[in-house]
């Protein structure tokens, strides 16, 4: 019991504020919708729409995988079970790694980023880029808070907060769509895309699947769960279902706000607050650029969380030192994992800061390497999800449950199409936005080294011993 997570800390509402929190309800209003635009143009509500749809269909395994696996190790142990391949489980579990890390520290970044920009666009501004710099450690230094707290405490946090900001950006947006005499269908159609499919598969990626992907944050929560077997199935389903909804909704607002002054919005990098001065002026446009500072921070301070959780886990298998596995006594949580994570995004932060800003400026470089930490966490969630998609079958033919329909064709479809937002983002890019080509088989190849050079060691479970340790969870409760 020394080494365990607090049991029964996350309710099903708890989870699904969780996630939406992770998902982030300021993002279409700011990073996630501006990235859209940029590249998709005036179809960026479509590249959410779709996104959306693609990864529901990969929701499918994760749906039954939840059912039958409640670990820390979330996705990873889901691929273990399946299997029993300690290459291809233990590196799903670093990708998911990589895919909040980098999270964290374009998130980190955003903060500060925003921070310049807003200042700039509402009032003639320009903060200081120490004080950039400054703002962007912020959230590590609150994350390292608030992670040493008991679960529960991010719990509450998420719940109020994400209520709050739903409330708070569907009201201004629907607000937006009223005064808006841009509104029509053309937002909707994919050959309307600024740069074809290339635009609109990148915009997908950077935009809608970035922001979707934080569904996931809560399977590695699931030894932290009551009932998790069927919690976090159902939570899941409900978080994206409401936020795709939301965020579709929110950047059509942005776009059909800007119409034609499209162009006009992304040259300040944040549209969202471009389009509420242009209909409501300065004071309402500050209230929602401090809104979305908060929901920001809250947002990657949350995530880290899960981070958290898959470095205990993969510690706790003998792939990483055991000295991440320690639990606080008082609020049992993986404490030495969440100050692995803080070092990590403080020194990932540091390290991408000041080559980028020193080469491309303030505005260019701190854009230039929010993408690119979108496009490595947007390509390491959707591999996993293609892992976990296919990998399904054959944990159901073991346990003679297999169904070619759901458990074979509707996750290989999502595979394909994952494949193919994969493909069209990846390609064309140029520097410094290529140096995704070098960080993303930089990053695989680590996981690969890690795990061999540690083989020996590695603890691996089967689905028979996750369906034992369920079933004394539930007497236990």
């Amino acid at each position: 019991m020394d080494n365990a997570l607090n049991r029964n800390s996350m309710t099903f509402w708890g989870l699904v504020f969780y996630a939406i929190m992770v998902i982030a309800p300021a993002g279409p209003f700011a990073f996630t919708g501006a990235s859209a635009m940029e590249y998709a143009g005036k179809i960026a509500p479509l590249t959410f729409l779709i996104g959306g749809a693609i990864l529901f269909l990969a929701v499918i395994a994760v749906y039954i995988y939840s059912e039958k696996v409640s670990n820390a190790g979330g996705y990873y142990k889901y691929v273990e079970v399946a299997t029993h391949n300690k290459y291809l489980s233990k590196s799903v579990g670093f990708y998911y790694l990589f895919m909040v890390l980098s999270s964290i520290i374009g998130s980190s970044i955003l903060l500060g980023w925003f921070l310049y920009i807003g200042l700039e666009v509402m009032v003639g501004y320009t903060l200081p880029f120490v004080f950039v710099v400054l703002v962007s450690f912020i959230t590590p230094v609150i994350y390292l808070v608030v992670g040493i707290l008991a679960l529960n405490y991010s719990q509450k946090i998420a719940i109020v907060v994400g209520l709050f900001d739903l409330a708070f950006f569907l009201t201004l947006s629907v607000a937006i769509v009223i005064k808006s005499p841009y509104n029509v269908i053309q937002y909707f159609n994919i050959f309307n895309s600024t740069n074809g499919f290339h635009g609109f598969f990148l915009g997908m990626v950077t935009g809608g699947f970035v922001a979707f992907s934080g569904y996931g944050s809560i399977v590695v929560l699931a030894e932290e769960t009551k009932t998790p077997g069927k919690t976090i199935k159902k939570a899941i389903v409900t978080s994206l279902l409401i936020m795709i909804a939301y965020d579709t909704f929110v950047i059509y607002a942005n776009v059909g706000g800007l119409g034609p002054n499209l162009p006009a919005g992304l040259a300040y990098f944040a549209p969202g607050l471009y389009v509420t001065d242009s209909y409501y002026g300065i004071y309402i446009t500050l209230l929602a650029f401090s809104v979305f500072l908060v929901s920001a921070l809250i947002s990657t301070v949350i995530f880290g969380n899960s981070a958290a959780r898959d470095l205990y886990s993969l510690a706790r298998d003998g792939i990483l030192p055991k000295t991440f596995t320690k639990i606080h006594k008082k609020y049992r949580i993986p404490y030495m994992a969440v100050i692995a994570v803080f070092v990590v995004a403080v020194v990932g932060i540091s390290l991408g800061l000041v080559p980028l800003v020193y080469y491309y400026g303030e505005n260019n470089g701190l854009f230039d390497l929010l993408v690119i930490n979108s496009i490595i966490g947007s390509v390491f969630t959707l591999s996993y999800h293609i892992i976990v998609n296919e990998t399904l079958p054959v944990l159901m033919h073991r346990l003679k449950q297999l169904n070619p329909v759901t458990h074979i064709i509707a996750p290989t479809a999502a595979s394909v199409m994952i494949g193919i937002a994969i493909y069209y983002s990846l390609i064309g890019l140029v520097w410094p936005l290529s140096a995704a080509y070098i960080f993303l088989p930089g990053l695989i190849i680590l996981a690969i080294i890690i795990t061999y050079s540690r083989k020996n060691k590695v603890q691996m479970d089967t689905i028979e011993q996750e369906d034992s340790e369920r079933k004394a969870r539930r007497a236990q409760q």
